[in-house]
């Protein structure tokens, strides 16, 4: 079992960072790349189809535009999809964005875990191009919270760092805004939390080599 820091608080440091994206123009830029998450040449669409979308939940949705993607594109499949973030600036933006829609709710959560969704309610949670700034942490906590939602077979898959420098900077200063995190510290944290590591992706981003990695995580149906 991998060892927290001593007295530190998740909620806390969560709430701190992500005022770094209160009304930030990342959001706008962001939407320029936003096909890279859905194009058969990386490495995140092959993974995603993996997920049973029956019960989907976006983990830190940002301004919806990974949102507004899948229920354009795979509606068929999707029965309901939760929007989740701590910033209530963005859960506002989401709901004017593209929750008129019957099967779509927007909910801001405290940074830390899933709360206030059910348990063993979701067969599928996913998160993009955010958990690679979270302190580990706050990683740590919300995989350690996936097991409670969702459901046996349920899948996650996540987006995190894979930079190994673990020098107490500020996520900021890192290449890419990169949170300390490495592949094998991110599989611990899930193994911890009981649930199986199907596959693990090292990839670049930018010009940065192996920055980033992306795990499908599956609770077991015992």
């Amino acid at each position: 079992m991998t060892s927290a820091k001593v007295g530190f608080d998740p909620k806390q440091v969560a709430t701190s960072e992500a005022q770094v994206w209160e009304q930030s123009p990342y959001y706008e830029h962001a939407e320029q790349w936003t096909w890279l998450f859905w194009d058969d040449k990386h490495p995140f669409l092959p993974l995603f189809r993996q997920l049973d979308l029956h019960r989907t939940l976006e983990l830190a949705c940002g301004h919806g535009r990974h949102g507004e993607h899948i229920l354009q594109h795979f509606e068929g499949t999707l029965d309901e999809l939760v929007m989740m973030d701590i910033l209530a600036s963005n859960v506002e933006y989401c709901r004017d964005r593209i929750s008129a829609r019957q099967n779509v709710s927007v909910l801001e959560n405290n940074g830390v875990d899933f709360q206030p969704i059910e348990a063993q309610s979701l067969t599928a949670v996913f998160c993009y191009d955010a958990m690679v700034h979270f302190d580990r942490e706050v990683v740590r906590s919300y995989v350690s919270d996936l097991r409670r939602v969702l459901v046996p077979g349920g899948k996650a898959l996540l987006h995190h760092s894979n930079y190994p420098i673990d020098n107490g900077a500020h996520f900021g200063s890192n290449p890419h805004a990169r949170a300390y995190m490495t592949a094998e510290l991110f599989r611990s944290y899930a193994e911890d939390a009981g649930l199986t590591v199907l596959d693990q992706r090292i990839m670049s981003w930018g010009d940065a080599v192996d920055l980033d990695c992306i795990s499908l995580l599956e609770r077991g149906t015992e």
